[in-house]
């Protein structure tokens, strides 16, 4: 293992799996991780220690090998229905020579880092004098939710990607692991940060490197990489992908520092949110709609079973799914003995309608399947509304993720106000007599059916309170229902059902000098004529308002979700 100059050490593992950090550590310890690196952005303050040159033959490299506008994500070297040629691939070891020549020299260690790499490694194996290797890898799970977090549009309109690379980028670790383990760590990023004396002597002993004595737990931020402590997406994941959970068994037995003890790696348990049996002892009833995003549901229901009790039930209603994907799903978490009610297409009102309809808690908390519950937040609005028999309804604020992220603080309530539009997310605590009193969900409303449930609530006299706390994760993608609100037909159809439930309500709040001549000139019509012209007016100025500054209008403030 020993050559003239110092070992080039290489640095692969999947996107979002800590190699990051594994470069800065590096870099720490006196290794030249290149002079062009990419620069730290908001998703990565610290920097990604990522070469610029290799990143880009990189690049280029699977852009040439993978037909243009396949499905799947090119840039990181993987399509659906194609995978690269590996005879191909061979053909770039000139340019990858080239590359390693301008690097290397002057007897300092050097390396680099790019996840990319780990398609290619055998590219690089063939052009360098004994390399040494720094594999990464880490919990899928967590994996998958960095992915979303990050926004990128690929991902947010499929969120499988994120277990299917993540399977495809490992696979080819433990390959190359098991034929190169001499010159090769194998690390788990979630494991690295309680053992960093253990991968300093890994470094030195078994890849022979002559390292600067610097302090690693200055290298990164520790905060990243805490896993949570029976973590319920491992669970979900070990019941809706299994194979991801079999292959983390298998780098656990593999790698060098494991994440052996940090996880559940038995069979999925059952689900814990079944409610107690007597149903005067369910307190609340969480009901999570699904149409077609099954992976998505697979946060909801695990923030679900982290941050609910034993007094609580979870029912998710199929709402008539077709996606392959999600029926799969569905059915593996039925098996873990969740309720899944499954109907004909109806609707986001009716599905709702036939999960609450189910329930037998007291209070009712909508989740919406793409949509997280944050901690805290039940155990208080529960008791808000115990504490206080006038209040019907408790929300909360909102963190956003995905397309765009921040805290979105939801305003106090006022009716007045919520006719303009609606700033309450359906994800709010409410009496189960609510419900009951206000007839459930419209089933006519296309979207928006929580504004219109508010405003009918609001309307027959119901309380609502806002407690300052983050209540929910909400995720911001370009193709959720809401968006459908910007089709003008849409619009047309949601305020004109409004109008209709809801006419004397917003004929009320039409200001006066708009109703001038309805209040004039009523004693001098019938009925039915005074009745057309004051929907004459409230059409005039509500339309007029919403199109310019309500949902889905023209200069409105969700015109940049």
């Amino acid at each position: 293992m020993t050559s003239r100059e110092p070992p080039a050490v290489l640095v692969a593992g999947m996107h979002r799996s800590g190699t990051s950090m594994v470069g800065g550590m590096l870099a720490s310890l006196g290794i030249d991780m290149g002079r062009r690196l990419l620069p730290a952005d908001v998703h990565n303050e610290r920097g990604y220690f990522e070469d610029v040159d290799i990143v880009t033959m990189h690049g280029e490299l699977f852009a040439e090998l993978l037909p243009e506008g396949a499905a799947g994500h090119v840039d990181w070297g993987w399509c659906e229905q194609h995978e690269l040629d590996e005879a191909r691939l061979a053909e770039f070891g000139a340019r990858a020579r080239t590359l390693a020549a301008e690097r290397a020299g002057g007897g300092v260690a050097w390396g680099f880092k790019d996840p990319r790499t780990t398609l290619t490694l055998d590219v690089w194996e063939a052009c360098l004098d004994q390399p040494r290797y720094v594999l990464v890898y880490r919990f899928p799970w967590e994996v998958a939710d960095s992915m979303q977090r990050g926004g990128a549009p690929v991902f947010l309109t499929n969120p499988s990607y994120g277990h299917r690379i993540w399977t495809h980028y490992n696979e080819r670790l433990i390959r190359f692991y098991e034929r190169h383990r001499d010159r090769c760590l194998l690390v788990s990023s979630n494991a690295l940060p309680g053992q960093l004396e253990d991968f300093r002597q890994l470094l030195t002993g078994k890849l022979g490197l002559d390292l600067a004595s610097t302090d690693l737990s200055e290298a990164f931020d520790p905060a990243l990489f805490q896993s949570q402590a029976d973590d319920k997406r491992a669970d979900l994941m070990a019941a809706a992908y299994p194979e991801c959970v079999r292959l983390l068994g298998a780098l656990d037995e593999l790698a060098d520092i494991p994440a052996r003890g940090l996880w559940r790696s038995e069979q999925p348990t059952r689900t814990s949110v079944c409610g107690p049996a007597d149903a005067a002892d369910v307190a609340v009833s969480i009901v999570v709609p699904v149409y077609d995003d099954g992976v998505y549901l697979l946060d909801a229901l695990a923030s679900v079973e982290q941050w609910a009790d034993a007094s609580h039930e979870l029912i998710v209603v199929d709402d008539g799914s077709t996606d392959p994907e999600t029926l799969r799903i569905l059915d593996a978490i039925r098996a873990r003995g969740t309720t899944v009610l499954r109907q004909v297409n109806g609707g986001l009102s009716s599905a709702r309608n036939a999960g609450i309809e189910r329930a037998r808690g007291r209070y009712v908390l909508p989740l919406d399947a793409d949509n997280r519950l944050r901690p805290g937040f039940l155990e208080l609005a529960v008791a808000a509304l115990d504490q206080a028999p006038d209040v019907g309804v408790i929300y909360g604020d909102r963190q956003l993720f995905g397309a765009r992220s921040g805290v979105y603080r939801q305003p106090a309530f006022d009716l007045r106000k919520l006719l303009g539009g609606n700033d309450i997310d359906a994800c709010a605590l409410y009496r189960r007599a609510l419900w009951e009193d206000v007839g459930g969900y419209d089933t006519e409303m296309i979207c928006l059916e929580d504004w219109e449930f508010w405003l009918h609530a609001g309307r027959r006299g119901w309380q609502f309170r806002h407690v300052p706390q983050e209540a929910f994760d909400y995720r911001v993608r370009g193709n959720s229902l809401f968006s459908t609100i910007h089709d003008p037909a849409v619009r047309r159809h949601v305020f004109a059902r409004l109008l209709e439930r809801h006419g004397q309500l917003l004929h009320e709040h039409v200001p006066w000098p708009l109703r001038i001549v309805s209040r004039m000139a009523t004693p001098f019509l019938s009925e039915r004529s005074a009745d057309a012209l004051a929907s004459f007016e409230r059409r005039l100025f509500w339309r007029t308002l919403w199109s310019l500054v309500g949902p889905g209008g023209f200069i409105a403030s969700d015109r940049r979700r």
